[in-house]
């Protein structure tokens, strides 16, 4: 799970001050010089100082690069990185110090002085966080990197805070100088343990099969350098054979096909949103509050949707995801990574994603529309009420068209239908909101009874899920053209598309903190309007069905809706 924890354990008074920063170089001899108030480093080894343009239709970042020397203790921020190649005259802050009192593993023992260690990493784990203290909501990022040296001893290397997201930026098989850290002892276990300080640095010299000794000199004693990759070579022989990593500028992130997506990457990707989950009882801890965990369901190509977490910062666009749903977005710097249950390729968004709903007109909209959606339109015919009921053709269908009539289903009525039209008033349809929503399950929709004790039934196709969601009832809607009508099924997903995608469960919430007005009122305003306009025309997409007998009369007629958009 990728997100900053940056502020989730602030009971030190001193972290609020400091917090331990890193400048990985890998093996092209780059550096992660820090910049900004806030810096995560990359295995790649970039750096790059990041301002914030506060913009509330779009998040963007400007960026802006350069040699400035900040001082030691600044916090971690959540910053895209830019290459900066290492020159005898650039050095590390601290790191010439460290390089002269290295210490191997088997001597880190006294718990009163700070050590500098160059190790192979030999696994890292992925970040928590755990409770600090006696304030339950006080939480701290951790993270644990296992590493080994030349004395042939195995050692634990704790990352506290800020500087457990540099477990992000190693690899096993990784050369790293830790300077800094302090020997201390896990009680629980009885362990030895090496952890970060404020002052620690992190130097990612490369991978152990491709390290460049001639650039890594500066850095480090050659000598005690090649007796590591003496070690390594003879003990641990299965990380020389891993496969070499692909080296990635974050000046260079590419625009990805969702079906050429590989893990452990990031990329920028041009989707289309689909749908919106909010996982109610997956929850993580974000700057000291409970998060809900946000799937958005996208896709390029249609009918091959992928999953995009949402984390962080980034889940407070949720309203205007919600709002913009259905549209075209741009979401940059995204991770992916495996779905550890299913094995799937998730994109995951990271501290420093941007997120950006792009206008029809944008280029880059146009040319996603050009890419994947021109095919389909293609395939789909422009044509009248009128000719399309003569030629009695079954297909997918684009028609311009009003709208008279919205029947529901709502077996609690005496007839069992609910019928709005263009003579039904604003204040019916309001008061009618409750009888065209009904609970249902949340992964399949299908609707939940109540036992004797008003306790839902479960959903047997769907268990172990248990979740319960609010949904717009499918409707019967009767389109007009001309002296020609017809009538479409549309379903629960596209009846809150026609209500400018307005959740059933937010009817009863206020559209602002100090409003009087709820989503309620905007939906029956919607849907009051969408049948007395008589002036307004909307294009439908309809999938319809013939059968016919030999004499081409039609047995059967179905149509139903796929999308629905205002004609301008």
């Amino acid at each position: 799970e990728l997100f900053d924890s940056d502020k989730s354990g602030q009971d030190n008074s001193d972290f609020k001050k400091c917090s331990p920063v890193s400048s990985p170089v890998n093996n092209e001899g780059r550096d992660l010089q820090p910049q900004q108030k806030r810096q995560l480093c990359s295995p790649e080894g970039h750096h790059a100082e990041r301002s914030q343009a506060s913009d509330d239709n779009a998040m963007t970042s400007r960026f802006t690069f350069g040699d400035e020397q900040l001082p030691k203790r600044i916090k971690l921020a959540c910053s895209p990185f830019h290459p900066v190649k290492i020159t005898k005259k650039t050095r590390i802050p601290g790191i010439e110090k460290a390089q002269k009192k290295l210490s191997l593993l088997k001597d880190c023992v006294e718990k009163s002085r700070k050590f500098s260690v160059l190790v192979v990493v030999l696994h890292p784990c992925h970040i928590k966080e755990i409770k600090m203290g006696r304030n339950t909501s006080c939480k701290v990022p951790l993270a644990t990197v296992v590493v080994a040296d030349q004395s042939d001893m195995r050692q634990k290397i704790v990352l506290w805070r800020a500087a457990a997201f540099l477990s992000l930026t190693v690899f096993p098989g990784d050369i790293i100088l830790f300077t800094d850290v302090v020997v201390c002892e896990n009680r629980w276990v009885g362990e030895m343990m090496l952890q970060s300080t404020f002052t620690t640095k992190l130097v990612n010299l490369g991978s152990c099969s491709a390290i460049n000794l001639k650039e890594a000199s500066h850095l480090v004693d050659s000598h005690l350098l090649q007796d590591l990759l003496t070690y390594v070579s003879a003990k641990h022989s299965p990380l020389q054979a891993l496969p070499p990593r692909q080296s990635q500028s974050l000046d260079h992130i590419p625009h990805i096909l969702l079906n050429r997506l590989k893990p452990n990457t990031l990329v920028h990707a041009v989707v289309r949103i689909i749908n919106i989950t909010v996982l109610i009882e997956s929850t993580y801890s974000f700057k000291g509050e409970k998060q809900s965990k946000i799937i958005l369901t996208v896709e390029q190509i249609k009918g091959q949707p992928y999953a995009l977490v949402i984390w962080g910062d980034a889940a407070s666009r949720y309203l205007q995801l919600q709002r913009k749903k259905d549209h075209i977005w741009e979401f940059k710097y995204l991770f992916v990574k495996d779905n550890p249950v299913s094995g799937v390729l998730e994109l995951h968004t990271t501290p420093w994603s941007v997120l950006e709903c792009l206008f029809d007109d944008d280029e880059k909209a146009e040319a996603f529309r050009e890419k994947f959606e021109r095919k389909v339109q293609e395939s789909m015919k422009m044509t009248t009420l009128a000719s399309h009921l003569e030629e009695k053709c079954s297909g997918i269908i684009q028609v311009k068209a009003c709208v008279s009539k919205l029947s529901f289903t709502v077996a609690s009525l005496s007839h069992g239908q609910l019928v709005f039209d263009g003579d039904t008033s604003l204040e019916h349809v309001f008061a009618s909101l409750p009888l065209i929503t009904y609970k249902g399950c949340a992964k399949c929709g299908h609707e939940r009874e109540t036992d004797d004790n008003e306790i839902y039934k479960q959903c047997p196709t769907c268990l172990p899920s248990n979740q319960v969601k609010i949904f717009y009832r499918p409707a019967v809607m009767t389109v007009e053209e001309g002296d020609y009508e017809i009538s479409v099924r549309v379903g629960s997903e596209l009846m809150e598309k026609m209500f400018l995608n307005i959740p059933a469960e937010w009817l009863k919430k206020a559209v602002g903190p100090s409003s009087d007005t709820t989503y309620g009122m905007l939906v029956a305003d919607l849907c009051h309007t969408l049948l007395t306009d008589s002036k307004a025309s909307y294009l439908l997409t309809i999938r319809s069905h013939f059968v016919l007998d030999e004499n081409s009369f039609p047995l059967e007629k179905d149509f139903q809706l796929l999308e629905f958009h205002l004609d301008l």
